[in-house]
């Protein structure tokens, strides 16, 4: 038994040394040291330590490289220049509306002279020239209840008043001053009333004003519209009194898209009788 146990002990130790490397230490005033090695363990140091030393610096060159001033330059730069190709083609996008609108008002402002320019004169059999007809307003028989003139027969929108009279001539007011101011949910219509009667006598009565492009049509004050029969009625309209100056603020829903709309004021005295109405074209730019 005591041999077999000797021989497996003598297999380990030839197996061991084996698989090991003897290294013999030798200092000056040392004695030589002996050491045994495993060969795993040489290899590891010896190559396996080296080649991730290798490998790690390879990697860090690389992370330098990506890292880089000059690398960090180049993107800066790409992204510069980017940037500068968003800002112009916003600024040519800007620049396209801009024209797009000057190009709509050129047009309304052409049709607008076109509309009230005078008509050619017209001559007779011997050469002379003859005067430009005068276009009279229809009128009807006294008593047959509206009278119908000139600044009436705008009034197809509004609820009929028995005796109702166009008083618009002459004028007792002026209005100037129109603009326009886009907020975030309405569109505003902004003016002055400036009464012209002597002696600085007041003027009174209901403001009403309609705004309408191609398709819709809107009121203001939005109650003035009736919500059964459609049909405006002037008392609902925003009183007024004043002597000398009167601002006004009409407030509509806000539109969907930019254009020209058409804004008309009517301005009633308090028995009904119409006493103004002015129509003005104006641009939205929404």
């Amino acid at each position: 038994m005591s041999d077999n146990n000797e021989s497996d002990i003598n297999k380990e130790k030839a197996q061991f040394k084996k698989n090991s490397v003897s290294v013999i230490y030798h200092q000056k005033n040392d004695s030589p040291k002996y050491f045994e090695i495993k060969k795993s363990k040489l290899y590891l140091f010896l190559i396996g330590l080296p080649t991730l030393t290798f490998v790690a610096i390879i990697l860090g060159v690389l992370g330098l490289v990506n890292s880089s001033p000059f690398h960090v330059v180049d993107n800066f730069r790409q992204n510069s220049l980017v940037r500068k190709e968003a800002r112009e083609k916003e600024t040519l996008l800007e620049e396209n509306e801009k024209l797009k609108f000057e190009k709509e008002t050129l047009e309304e402002t052409l049709k607008t002279q076109q509309a009230v320019a005078p008509s050619a004169p017209i001559s007779d059999a011997s050469g002379k020239l003859c005067p430009a007809p005068t276009i009279c307003p229809p009128t009807t028989a006294v008593g047959a209840g509206t009278i119908s003139s000139i600044g009436l027969s705008t009034l197809s929108l509004f609820k009929p008043i028995q005796g109702q009279k166009d008083k618009t001539r002459p004028a007792v007011l002026n209005l100037s001053g129109f603009k326009t101011v886009v907020g975030r949910d309405t569109l505003n219509l902004q003016f002055n009333i400036i009464p012209t009667t002597l002696d600085d006598e007041k003027v009174s009565g209901h403001i009403i004003v309609l705004m309408k492009n191609e398709v819709a049509i809107q009121a203001y004050p939005i109650q003035a519209l009736g919500s059964n029969d459609f049909q405006i009625n002037y008392a609902s309209g925003e009183t007024f009194a004043t002597q000398r100056f009167r601002p006004v603020d009409a407030n509509f829903i806000k539109p969907r898209k930019s254009g020209f709309y058409s804004f008309t004021v009517f301005i009633f005295a308090r028995n009904g009788d119409l006493i103004h109405f002015h129509t003005v074209s104006l641009p939205v730019q929404l």
